[in-house]
């Protein structure tokens, strides 16, 4: 490692910096931000898709562009507003009040989603934007809203015959949905 005449092996910056027992270049240093402020590590996340099933670009119609992953994931953490679950349900129950009604309760136990007047706590929220983020990409593999809810609520022998919204409870259950998913817009097996 090259040192500056100071001795600080930072103060040159055109110095490679040792990363555990390699080089990074500072080209890399340069590269990693830009990935990670263009969303670029979550090239398959629908950022502006998942808001508007979440019902959150009404919260920002007027930069709409600005949607983002980091302001979905900040929006998770402090609670999503307790109507992005209704919405979400309803959308996945294409009009069924009932069918919307037992996916709430899927998400957020009946009597504690009766004590939630605004906000979703982060855990509920999270599993919000799962379900959202799944309805999403399975619009995009299958092609249709109707398809996707269809998917969504009907048990799949890849998920030990829950259906994807089950599944969605657990982050790994999540993947494995992605993964069903994956191989459908791409055309892998399973």
């Amino acid at each position: 490692m090259r040192r500056a005449s100071n001795g600080n092996p930072h103060a040159d910056a055109g110095a490679d910096r040792r990363f555990g027992e390699r080089l990074i270049p500072p080209m890399w240093d340069i590269i990693l931000v830009q990935l990670v402020k263009e969303d670029a590590m979550l090239s398959n996340y629908d950022a502006k898709a998942v808001a508007e099933v979440l019902g959150l670009v009404l919260l920002r119609a007027s930069r709409s562009s600005a949607v983002s992953s980091v302001f979905i994931e900040k929006a998770v953490e402090g609670g999503l507003p307790r109507d992005a679950l209704r919405r979400v349900a309803a959308l996945i129950a294409g009009g069924d009040k009932a069918k919307a009604s037992a996916l709430e309760r899927g998400v957020v136990p009946k009597t504690t989603l009766e004590r939630r007047e605004s906000k979703l706590s982060p855990q509920e929220s999270e599993r919000t934007e799962r379900i959202a983020r799944l309805f999403v990409h399975a619009r995009r593999a299958l092609g249709a809203d109707s398809e996707a809810r269809e998917f969504m609520t009907t048990p799949h022998p890849e998920l030990n015959g829950r259906n994807p919204i089950e599944a969605a409870k657990t982050d790994l259950g999540t993947r494995r949905v992605e993964q069903i998913l994956n191989a459908l817009e791409y055309g892998l097996a399973l």
